[in-house]
Parts: C-alpha cells; structure tokens; sequence
C-alpha cells in the first residue's frame, strides 16, 4: 500500500487561519483547535476572561454602582478596573471585597506621620494595579489621588465643596484638603479665594525706589534688594508684602515671618512663608485636616497644624511680590 493511501485527509471544514467569512461552527471549530494547542497559562486566563467578560464587567459594574463616588464615574472606573492587567481570579476576588474597601482609613489619618502608601492600601497585588492605574484620573474639579481613594474606600468620600462641606475629600468624617505632588509639590493657597493684593506690595516698593520687574522671589528679597534698603523702611515694608499675601491671618501670626523679612534670612523666609501659608490657607478654605501625597515616591502625610510637622514640610521659592501664583511656594515633606 502506497504511503498516500495511510495520509489522513484533513477536514475541510477545519480552518487553521481566520476568515471573516467563515460560520459560526467553523469559527467555533477554529476557537477549539487553537486552544488545544495553547500552552501559555497567562494567555489562557486572558481567553476566559475574554469569554467571561460581559458576566464580568456586569459584576464589577453592580457591585461598584453601589458606592456613590464610584456610581459618579461607573463606566470609566468599571473599564479601569477589567483593563487593568490581572488574571479572571484577582478580579473576582477585587469585586468581593470591594464594599470593605482596600484603604486602613485609621493608618492614613495618624497624624504628623509620613507614611508609604503600602502602609494604608490594602488587598493584593491587583489592587496596588488597580490604585497606579486610577491614580491619576484627574476628571475637572479633582485632583490626582482624590477619585482612587474615594472610591477605594466607603469611609472616603468626595466633598462636594459645598458650604458645608469644605476641603476636597471627607476622610471618616474628617473635612480634608489634598495637595498630591506629581512632578512638583502643591501650593497651600486657591486662586478664587485668596483675596491677595499685590498692586499694593507693588507700590510699596516702588515708592522706596525698587524696580519689581517680573517679581521678586524672596532669594532675590533676601540677597540683592534688601541689603539696599533703609533699615528703617524694612518693618513697614515687611507689614505691607505679609498683608498683601495673606488676607486670612492675624497679625500676631505673622511675627515669626515679620522678622525673617526684616533680618533677611532666605531660609527662614521661606520656612516661615511656607507655615504661615497653611493657617491662611486653612482659613480661607475652611477644612479641618491636610493630606499631602507624594506620587512619585508614594508617602503620605496627613495633618491638621503646620507647626506640628514644621520638622518635614520644606517650601519652595516664595515671592515677596509678582504674579499671585507664584507668590505662595511649592510645598513638599521630608521622606
């Protein structure tokens, strides 16, 4: 017998390259024969899930319909969750334990402590996934950090702003104000609302003979027109930049940064600026505690009193006087 006689004659209906045109049993054919051949345990996973995704996505999207922060954005979140990179069993775990949420409300909240973020957001390793990926969805009005961990937690809520509600986020009852840093650190001030009055400073100035340019930063204050003024002048100049910065301050609350003006300590002019910023700031906005995140290096910082963690809160270059947002430094702590 000849060796064509043993050949078996392969299925015509079996296809081995896909084909828009084929039918749905052929299609089905073709499915069948390429998994009997996979070996890639990773590739497999991500077959079922595709398989399973819209009993999937229906059950991400129920059990996260029932948290109201994450009901506000249900289709984007939903979507950020199923593509984030997990096999089928990580996500159906992420949605069971879901309403406990994944953020130690009580560990975020310790005061005056710097913390990793690894300290205070909990689950597996899908769940820090999910965390990196949402981290950064900034919708208009929220900023980086807010929407992870509002909808990552059922203690964490989104304010609202309204007048009762001040600050960003409401952490376990706690009116909260977030500054995340992302490539540079917030600043503790809000355009809206800060009430500034720089055409006065301005003047101040000029009348003892100082060009102001496009501003001057309290390093350029401190080492180049300071040194050139009557010292007499200096007390009253000073009283004049402190309240044309900071509408929402006493005046005995500004004694510290009084004397760094008048002396001409850059260091302590921006020490004392950066701390004199939150008590305005804080006045101005009306919440109870601060949260600063660093992205870059994932620590955390929460606070309800600058002096407390005057210790690891480094401030940038103020201006003495210029463009109203650049008057109040960047801000950033110590890890």
């Amino acid at each position: 017998m000849r060796f064509n006689e043993f050949k078996t004659v392969p299925n015509p209906n079996i296809l081995l390259e896909y084909d828009p045109n084929i039918s749905d049993e052929q299609l089905k054919d073709l499915i069948v024969q390429r998994l009997q051949t996979e070996q890639d345990r990773q590739m497999l996973d991500k077959i079922y899930q595709a398989l399973e995704k819209s009993t999937l996505d229906e059950r991400i999207t129920t059990v996260l319909a029932a948290d109201e922060d994450a009901k506000s954005k249900l289709q984007v979140f939903a979507g950020m969750v199923m593509n984030t990179e997990g096999t089928f069993a990580e996500k159906q775990n992420f949605v069971a334990k879901y309403p406990q949420g994944f953020i130690d409300v009580e560990k975020l909240m310790a005061p005056n402590q710097v913390h990793a973020y690894s300290e205070w957001l909990m689950g597996d390793d899908f769940t820090r996934r999910v965390f990196t990926n949402i981290y950064s969805y900034t919708p208009q009005g929220i900023g980086a950090g807010e929407f992870a961990l509002a909808v990552l937690s059922p203690a964490i809520r989104f304010s609202g702003r309204s007048a009762e509600m001040a600050g960003d986020l409401v952490i376990d009852g706690v009116m909260t104000e977030v500054k995340a840093k992302q490539s540079s650190g917030g600043r503790f001030m809000d355009a809206r609302k800060a009430k500034m009055n720089q055409r006065m400073v301005e003047e101040a100035f000029k009348a003892l003979g100082v060009e102001i340019g496009k501003g001057i930063s309290g390093k350029m204050y401190a080492t180049n027109v300071r040194p050139n003024l009557d010292p007499q002048a200096l007390p009253k100049l000073a009283d004049t930049i402190i309240a044309g910065a900071f509408a929402f301050v006493e005046a005995s609350e500004s004694n510290a940064l009084k004397n760094a003006l008048v002396n001409g300590d850059m260091n302590q002019i921006k020490h004392e600026w950066g701390l004199l910023s939150f008590i305005n700031y804080q006045r101005m906005s009306k919440f109870d505690a601060m949260l600063l995140l660093d992205g870059p290096k994932a620590h955390s910082l929460f606070f309800t009193d600058a002096q407390s963690v005057s210790g690891v809160l480094t401030a940038g270059q103020p201006y003495v006087v210029g463009p109203e947002q650049q008057v109040h430094p960047q801000m950033h702590f110590i890890i």
